[in-house]
């Protein structure tokens, strides 16, 4: 019932946050609007480097980033539930690691490695081999159910498998999420673009007026375009890249997970774990050769 409820306060919190965008880029005061209209004589300086500055000011418009910004946040609201909306967006800073999956993979390899023969060779697994595993997952796996036993081993690849799943289902809500952001940007530069039409036809007054109507229109379909192609969807891109990197990453944690569990030998789990790192391959066919 409460997750419900709280699924209806985001729904809610979005078409009252997205109406007042709209009304907020059609009301707002145009002389207000544009960054370059707002410093105004300033461009009389003769510092170049102060004039191409003040001339990209001309791209920043309020009107546009309340309709196209607002717009698509609030629209994201509605669509989605907000804790998995959050989430998604929290996930972003995550992208930036898709390319170190091969780099925690050899961390994997070795740290299997060095379980795996302490456990085939009938050691006991300590706390300082726990701290010394990098990757949270494998980390929580190796102590959960291996050291403390709390899982029976004709369980654990099940168990093993339905975390990947579960981490595969979430990952593909926040692709999912961020595929509908760039498809609902430029829909709000449209919108925009039709309030800055309207505004200039309904504009009585001096063709600076006019003019200044005019650049919202255009403005908004800009920043619906460069939000899309340029920001959301490479993000969505990488964040399936992380998915994909980190799925096979977890598999060759549950392999050696499971290999630590059976207590096979080095040389039939390293074998198994080459298999997801190419470049270990020849390491493990020269030192067993």
């Amino acid at each position: 019932m409460e997750k419900r409820n709280n699924e209806k306060i985001g729904t809610i919190i979005g078409l009252i946050s997205g109406t007042m965008f709209i009304l907020m880029g059609i009301l707002w005061p145009i002389e207000w609007s544009n960054l370059a209209l707002i410093l105004g004589d300033s461009y009389e300086s003769e510092n170049q480097m102060l004039q191409i500055l003040l001339k990209i000011t001309r791209f920043f418009d309020l009107k546009s980033i309340f309709i196209v910004v607002g717009g698509t946040l609030s629209a994201t609201f509605i669509a989605y539930p907000y804790q998995k909306a959050l989430r998604s967006f929290g996930s972003l800073r995550k992208v930036l690691s898709a390319d170190h999956a091969e780099f925690e993979a050899e961390e994997v390899y070795e740290q299997a490695r060095k379980i795996g023969e302490k456990r085939f060779n009938g050691k006991r697994i300590t706390n300082e081999d726990l701290n010394s595993i990098t990757n949270p997952f494998m980390r929580r796996w190796v102590e959960g159910l291996i050291v403390r036993e709390q899982v029976p081993e004709e369980m654990l690849d099940s168990i093993l498998r339905s975390e990947i799943d579960m981490y595969e289902h979430r990952a593909d809500e926040e692709i999912e999420i961020l595929d509908f952001m760039s498809t609902a940007a430029p829909a709000f530069g449209m919108v925009g673009t039709i309030v800055g039409l309207v505004l200039m036809l309904a504009e009585t007054g001096s063709v600076r007026a006019v003019m200044q109507s005019m650049s919202i229109a255009m403005l908004t379909t800009l920043y619906g375009v460069i939000i899309a192609n340029l920001i959301l969807q490479p993000l969505a891109s990488k964040r399936k890249q992380l998915k994909e990197s980190n799925r096979v990453l977890m598999e060759m944690i549950r392999e050696s997970v499971e290999c630590i569990a059976r207590r096979e030998s080095p040389y039939n789990m390293l074998q198994e774990l080459s298999l997801f790192l190419p470049s270990k391959r020849e390491d493990f066919d020269r030192q067993y050769e």
